[in-house]
């Protein structure tokens, strides 16, 4: 049975919120419903810079390896999740934290669990893909941006 088929794993945890008090988030190891997951994406922009359906999304949601989900008040605020063949390779996908909820430590601890996951099973190599401005938050916790002599390479647009 695949991680994100199994029982769901309730962790808790406290956002910062610049001060003025803690938030309660609760991460859980378990596949967003649907609509919460297009809801979420659609916050970050890129559903019109890269083009997807609602069925693409249900396609991702259903082929996903691991997810990882923080919630405040049963409210889905954050997202990350893993493609992966389960013992060699894994890609982080759709590291995503709604606006509102941005800057509080919570996509931190989503990639921290999905990293912790990777250790666990022996992953050989974990991979990802970052817009520019967010490359220093990666490299702050402990990727590395590929050598010029190891581009990384796509296919785009109905390859």
């Amino acid at each position: 049975m695949q991680p994100a088929q199994k029982a769901a794993r309730l962790i808790s945890g406290l956002a910062d919120l610049k001060g003025k008090h803690m938030l309660e988030i609760i991460y859980k190891q378990t596949a967003p419903d649907h609509k919460d997951y297009e809801n979420l994406y659609s916050s970050t922009g890129w559903k019109y810079k890269y083009p997807v359906t609602r069925e693409n999304l249900k396609t991702a949601l259903e082929g996903t390896w691991v997810w990882i989900c923080a919630y405040h008040e049963e409210s889905l605020v954050g997202i990350g999740r893993l493609i992966s063949d389960g013992a060699l390779y894994a890609f982080v996908c759709d590291l995503i934290v709604l606006p509102k909820y941005q800057n509080m430590k919570i996509g931190s601890s989503i990639l921290k669990r999905l990293k912790q996951i990777c250790v666990d099973k022996q992953i050989k190599r974990v991979w990802l893909f970052a817009a520019t401005d967010r490359a220093a938050f990666y490299e702050q916790r402990g990727f590395e941006v590929r050598p010029s002599n190891m581009p990384g390479m796509q296919l785009s647009d109905n390859c």
